[in-house]
């Protein structure tokens, strides 16, 4: 059966559309399923049986942090994205502004179900949730009730272990990935030191840029 043609036009041309049609619609429908499975992350879904939900981490494009947290928001998904207070000299002048404690990385809070999971890792700019093959790392509500508590508020100072290096194995003892063993990769020496780490969750490698050392304890 032969297409009817579909035209537009655009700067007094017209142009042909109809092939293009197709995947327009595979696009929008597969918008729709998206929003419909965040529907089902949604914080309204678990609403009457709070204690059902539990806390997830998405593994996110860094620097696209602030796009990924405007998407759940409008989805009425509950999130947890701590950043710390810091302050910065340029040209001699003090700067105080703010920072992700973990670029790259967005806790949210949800009722588990394959729906609410497909959602979120359908999102723009969502790399995966952290965890493989649908057995995902569910954080202690304990660690993200230190973490919302931190929002705005300076960097705790913990005394560090100073003898850190590139190849060192550590547990980390604090945060949303407390009790995982890592792998340091690289180590920042500043003010508050950070190292950038390897930690394997069921299996699956996810690296971590920033991890104050203060947080890692050598084994």
């Amino acid at each position: 059966m032969m297409q009817n043609r579909i035209t537009m036009v655009h700067d007094g041309k017209e142009i042909d559309v109809s092939r293009a049609l197709p995947a327009m619609d595979k696009t929008m429908n597969r918008s729709r399923i998206t929003e419909a499975n965040l529907l089902a992350a949604s914080s309204e879904r678990f609403a009457k049986k709070p204690k059902n939900a539990k806390w997830y981490c998405l593994h996110v494009m860094t620097g696209r942090e602030s796009s990924v947290e405007k998407t759940l928001e409008a989805a009425k998904i509950e999130l947890v994205s701590p950043r710390e207070k810091v302050v910065l000299v340029k040209k001699g002048k003090k700067i105080e502004t703010s920072r992700l404690f973990f670029p790259g990385y967005i806790l949210v809070h949800c009722q588990p179900s394959a729906e609410a999971f497909h959602g979120l890792r359908s999102m723009k700019n969502v790399l995966d949730i952290v965890g493989n093959g649908g057995k995902y790392h569910v954080i202690a509500d304990e660690q993200v009730s230190v973490f919302k508590g931190m929002t705005d508020l300076p960097a705790p100072r913990v005394t560090t272990d100073k003898s850190f290096c590139e190849g060192d194995r550590a547990m980390i003892t604090f945060g949303p990935f407390k009790d995982f063993d890592c792998v340091v990769l690289a180590v920042k020496w500043s003010r508050e030191a950070r190292a950038r780490v390897q930690l394997a969750v069921f299996g699956k490698n996810f690296e971590i840029e920033s991890m104050p050392l203060a947080f890692l304890e050598k084994l």
